[in-house]
């Protein structure tokens, strides 16, 4: 399997509680998304989601890679695709000022539609979140 870039803005970050997902990916850099989008809290502030069709801020999260079938099948897994997040391929901009194609995982919009937050509207997953959802 090719390696490939996975952009995480969650739970999946460095020092958050879904981490250990990543044990056998690399970590990259800090980045950015190059688009905009939103991302709000579930319901239960216990993790987030990205939304795609939403075109407001720039999120900021972090770039591992990995050629590993088994992450990436973990990953599906732990994001509940395809029913409670859908994932694609965008453009990111590393620390370095380089971007890549990475891996992400926007909210599928068409279900579990009163899981949002929509009220705190956010651009960075932080420590405020830290002891969220653990899996």
């Amino acid at each position: 399997m090719k390696e490939i870039y996975v952009f995480t803005y969650g739970t999946l970050k460095r020092g958050f509680s879904n981490n250990h997902f990543l044990n056998d990916a690399i970590f990259i850099s800090n980045a950015i998304t190059c688009d905009n989008y939103q991302m709000y809290p579930c319901s239960n502030k216990n993790f987030p989601f990205l939304i795609k069709s939403e075109n407001v801020q720039q999120i900021k999260g972090e770039v591992f890679k990995t050629n590993s079938k088994k992450v990436l099948d973990d990953l599906d897994y732990l994001e509940n695709y395809p029913n409670l997040y859908l994932k694609e391929f965008i453009k990111v901009k590393l620390e370095n000022n380089s971007i890549v194609e990475a891996l992400v995982y926007f909210k599928n919009e068409k279900s579990y539609l009163n899981a949002v937050d929509y009220s705190m509207p956010i651009n960075e997953w932080n420590d405020n979140y830290k002891n969220s959802f653990l899996i």
